[in-house]
């Protein structure tokens, strides 16, 4: 099931709920993660409760990598695919025949 998100605050109660999500399936609680992560258990509260939902991108990668999530991020922004130009260029390189050496 697809879901539609229509603005940045859909987005970022989303993340919130999951940060949660996944510290509770962690079993640690808002101070664990705070001490761990050197975020404030303040603002770790403020962003699960929707309250304040300006967490920094920084703050986010520290709480990520303390519930051994860092490696997700690769899902939601892959690497591009190499590019058409690139490609051709690749294929103009390739022989398309291979003669053999004479012995």
């Amino acid at each position: 099931m697809e879901m539609k998100y229509t603005t940045n605050n859909d987005i970022l109660l989303l993340l919130a709920k999951r940060l949660k999500d996944y510290r509770l399936a962690a079993r640690m609680s808002q101070k664990e993660l705070a001490e761990q992560s050197g975020v404030g258990q303040a603002t770790i509260s403020h962003f699960e409760q929707g309250v304040n939902l300006n967490l920094t991108l920084n703050n986010y990668i520290s709480l990520l990598r303390v519930l051994g999530l860092e490696r997700r991020i690769e899902e939601v922004m892959p690497e591009l695919p190499m590019p058409p130009m690139a490609l051709q260029k690749i294929e103009k390189l390739i022989p398309k025949r291979v003669r053999r050496n004479k012995p």
